[in-house]
């Protein structure tokens, strides 16, 4: 049940997350970032909004699942770390290439370096957190 709540919580998580990153676009593009043109042709109005929103979702879903499988906040291990990124990269490729961010025969390299910058801005996000939590864990044990 617990996984479950986690679960819920991440999806709606990236949704933000997602909601966030488009409004930025928006502000930096100078008009309502709703989708790639592209995408949304090949789709019914509304459907490609509820479809966008779903693969955001699924930037939340994706690291929980993958960091229950793997155990990642258990033990900590270099070759866990690696893995949970190459999943995730793997989604956001895989994401890109549905919702027409990119094209998948074209050099992905400022879009993996952004995504890289977001990923490893979110890690040290998760880090803080966890160390203080930890910290505060410690502190009542002290007393």
């Amino acid at each position: 049940m617990k996984n479950i709540k986690n679960l819920l919580i991440q999806f709606l998580v990236g949704v933000g997350i997602g909601g966030i990153i488009e409004a930025l676009a928006s502000l930096y593009l100078g008009f309502d970032f709703i989708g790639y043109p592209e995408f949304l042709a090949r789709v019914n109005p509304g459907t490609g909004r509820i479809i966008q929103v779903l693969i955001y979702g699924g930037f939340g879903l994706i690291p929980e699942l993958s960091s229950i499988i793997l155990k990642l906040r258990e033990e900590y291990s270099r070759r866990k770390q690696i893995i949970h990124f190459l999943i995730l990269i793997s989604y956001f490729i895989f994401a890109g290439i549905y919702l027409r961010w990119f094209e998948a025969s074209k050099i992905l390299i400022y879009p993996i370096g952004v995504f890289v910058i977001i990923y490893i801005i979110i890690g040290i996000i998760y880090y803080i957190h966890d160390k203080k939590t930890i910290d505060a864990v410690n502190k009542k044990l002290s007393k």
